[in-house]
């Protein structure tokens, strides 16, 4: 004969679980709720500690290196402003990559090429007071350089007493020959310049 099987009730069960923790001397306690496994690994995000977490550290600061001093051009606070534009072919063709040095007894004050215009930079030259220029006397009223100028293929060329003013800006033109057959390619051509000493 069959027997009919009952399912205790929740009550009975804590009756029963409460007679037991009293016959072993242990107080009731609250059921424990099961632990949510995501919860332990994932936590809620605090976004002042995650920040914190994933701040990069910042790259230690690197001084600037200090601009480098200009050069001093001279024992004199006035300058003249020299550009020299070399060509040949009566300034029909200008002339690129042209080596230019310009100089004043020893000293080599710029050693540069022409663009592809046929110009150099302009190249600051110490000078003498603009003032001169409007006194007559003696004195000089400019500084004359030298320059020289080489390109493959042409003569050299070389201009001495070349003026700088003072507070102006000159553009001293240079026409150079190519070299022809029988010619010495390292003879120089000379041209003598210089302004007047009185104005």
């Amino acid at each position: 004969m069959e027997q009919n099987k009952r399912t205790p009730s929740p009550e009975l069960v804590e009756q029963y679980r409460r007679q037991m923790l009293a016959l072993y001397g242990q107080q009731p306690s609250a059921p424990v709720a099961e632990e949510n496994w995501l919860d332990s690994r994932f936590p809620e995000p605090v976004p002042e500690r995650d920040r914190e977490a994933v701040a990069l550290p910042e790259p230690p600061a690197t001084p600037e290196p200090p601009a480098p001093e200009p050069p001093p051009i001279a024992e004199t606070p006035f300058v003249g402003y020299l550009r020299v534009f070399v060509f040949t072919g009566a300034k029909a063709e200008p002339l690129a990559e042209t080596r230019v040095t310009v100089t004043r007894g020893d000293t080599v004050f710029a050693n540069t090429v022409t663009d592809r215009d046929g110009y150099t930079q302009v190249i600051p030259l110490p000078s003498v007071n603009p003032e001169l220029t409007l006194t007559p006397g003696n004195t000089t009223p400019y500084v004359t350089y030298d320059i020289l100028v080489n390109a493959d293929g042409f003569r050299p060329v070389r201009h001495e007493n070349v003026p700088v003013y003072g507070n102006t800006y000159v553009t001293q033109p240079v026409s150079l020959l190519p070299v022809v057959p029988g010619e010495n390619p390292e003879e120089m051509q000379d041209f003598v310049s210089g302004g007047p000493t009185n104005l």
